[in-house]
């Protein structure tokens, strides 16, 4: 699959990917709360994976996972799950699994899941 192609071809998004900011300290020598801060900013194509429903205290919550698929930059070979997420729009996604496809270095792929 060329994700190139699938960009050009589909409608695309523009998201941004987040890094989490720990352990700074302010001019005093406090420590700052942890954030959230822009990493990287491009279009990707975007196509839900699954939708389960779980009934939890008489109500359904719905996981959304979705797949984000860019084309490759040095910049995404550094990102993990742990470390970084995904904004698009208001919406936020905990990022669960990261695919350079076939170690080409043309797209990679984002699995993530919806919060909240």
């Amino acid at each position: 699959m060329n994700i190139g192609n699938q960009i050009e071809n589909n409608r695309s998004y523009l998201v941004t990917i987040e890094k989490l900011i720990k352990g700074e300290k302010d001019e005093d020598g406090f420590p700052l709360d942890d954030h959230w801060e822009p990493y990287y900013q491009n279009y990707a194509y975007i196509n839900n994976l699954s939708g389960n429903e779980r009934w939890m205290a008489a109500q359904v919550e719905q996981d959304m996972n979705v797949r984000f698929a860019f084309r490759w930059n040095k910049k995404l070979d550094v990102i993990d799950a742990k470390n970084y997420r995904i904004k698009w729009g208001q919406r936020i996604f905990n990022i669960t699994f990261i695919d350079n496809v076939q170690y080409k270095n043309e797209g990679v792929k984002i699995d993530a899941l919806e919060v909240g």
